[in-house]
C-alpha cells in the first residue's frame, strides 16, 4: 500500500519572512492553526526564510496566516519533496547527522 493513500499528500512551501525569526517565532504564529490542522509543521527557518509543512488544502490559510503574521510574507515555491526544495534554495540545506557504521561492543 502506498504511504499517501493512508497519511494524505503533504506540501513544503517556502516563505519569505523577517530575517530575524526564528523557528519558535513561527512555530507561536501558527500555534491557532495546528489543532485544526494535524500535519502542520515548521521544517527549519533561517536565512529569512521558512519551510513549512501542511497539506495541499491548507496552504491558502497557511500563507493568509502568515501574511497577517509577518506583513509582506510570501510564498516563493510549494513542492511534494524536500529535496526539490532544497535543489531550489541549497541555502535551506541542514547537515545530515551521519550514523557510526560501526558497532562498539
Amino acid at each position: 500500500m502506498v504511504v499517501k493513500a493512508i497519511r494524505g499528500r503533504r506540501r513544503y512551501v517556502v516563505f519569505t519572512v523577517p530575517p530575524e525569526a526564528d523557528r519558535s517565532e513561527i512555530l507561536s504564529a501558527l500555534e491557532n492553526l495546528g489543532t485544526e490542522m494535524p500535519d502542520l509543521r515548521v521544517i527549519t527557518s533561517f536565512s529569512g526564510k521558512a519551510v513549512i509543512r501542511c497539506s495541499p488544502s491548507e496552504i491558502e490559510r497557511v500563507s493568509a496566516t502568515m501574511d497577517s503574521c509577518f506583513p509582506g510574507s510570501v510564498s516563493l515555491i510549494s513542492s511534494g519533496t524536500l529535496r526539490k526544495v532544497r535543489d531550489v534554495y541549497p541555502e535551506l540545506k541542514v547537515p545530515r547527522k551521519r550514523k557510526s557504521r560501526f558497532l562498539i561492543l
